[in-house]
């Protein structure tokens, strides 16, 4: 099948009989290792450890899975450089301050309206209530993340409330097969609340069952979500803004997905954005 071509059932019956496959395999592999070690916690690697449905799968073996941001080839590219931190973070692409943002701003004068909120504290106020009226906010912060995942820094951000959201951020901006819904952030307090997960899920790698039908937008058909949980210390910023929109929702929910367009990288640059 091409990009844009109609999904017929042969497509969907192919998907499941390669992820029905790909499952059972990676469930021989997981019970090995768990009979090879006696261990009870796992680290998953490699391009196939972003089939966050089947990572879900290694709770049946072990206490504690972990996914690294960046688990591809990438990743292992700059896993002896992380080896010496102690603090691992995803957060470590190039950051711009407002003398390299408002240059360009001006450059765009004749398409773009701005205002600058120096005040952090007003500018989730003003974002938050954006949020909550269902206007699609592109958040654009810090350092960029590493990896395919956006965690909150270069992130495309919206209500996970409203119905109609997916397909109006298809129509508009992702223009992607209307069968995949866009992921929930959550803070990760509130998690087990929402969602059925084991640990926090800081990198957005695994499907888990949702236990409300609050998000539709940020839901698969089986009642399944991608979740990402956040914490003050994982990035602060965010994790204000999620409370922000709490405090006026009573839902500590985001739907976020990446900030690009369709085939496109993740926006790095504020000339970009």
């Amino acid at each position: 099948r091409l990009p844009e071509e109609d999904i017929k059932q042969v497509h969907k019956e192919l998907a499941l009989a390669l992820q029905t496959i790909y499952e059972r395999e990676f469930e021989k592999l997981l019970k090995l290792t768990k009979s090879l070690t006696n261990c009870s916690y796992i680290c998953l690697s490699g391009g196939c450890a972003y089939n966050g449905v089947a990572n879900a799968k290694a709770y049946k073996y072990f206490s504690k899975v972990h996914i690294p941001f960046a688990p591809s080839d990438a990743g292992s590219a700059i896993g002896a450089c992380l080896d010496r931190h102690m603090r691992i973070s995803p957060y470590l692409g190039p950051e711009y301050d407002n003398e390299d943002v408002l240059p360009i701003l001006q450059e765009y004068k004749h398409k773009l309206d701005h205002t600058v909120i120096p005040v952090e504290e007003y500018l989730n106020i003003k974002v938050a209530w954006e949020l909550k009226n269902s206007k699609i906010i592109a958040w654009f912060q810090g350092r960029m993340e590493f990896g395919a995942r956006a965690l909150g820094n270069r992130s495309i951000l919206a209500n996970p409330l409203d119905a109609l959201m997916r397909d109006r951020l298809n129509r508009v901006i992702k223009k992607r097969e209307g069968f995949r819904p866009f992921a929930p952030s959550v803070v990760s307090t509130s998690a087990k609340k929402f969602f059925d997960i084991q640990e926090p899920i800081p990198y957005m790698n695994q499907v888990v069952k949702s236990k409300t039908n609050l998000f539709p937008s940020a839901t698969h058909i089986d009642g399944t979500c991608r979740v990402q949980t956040v914490t003050k210390h994982q990035n602060e910023k965010f994790y204000n803004l999620l409370l922000r929109f709490k405090e006026m929702t009573k839902c500590p929910v985001l739907l976020n997905t990446s900030f690009n367009l369709k085939d496109q990288t993740i926006t790095r640059t504020p000339r970009q954005a």
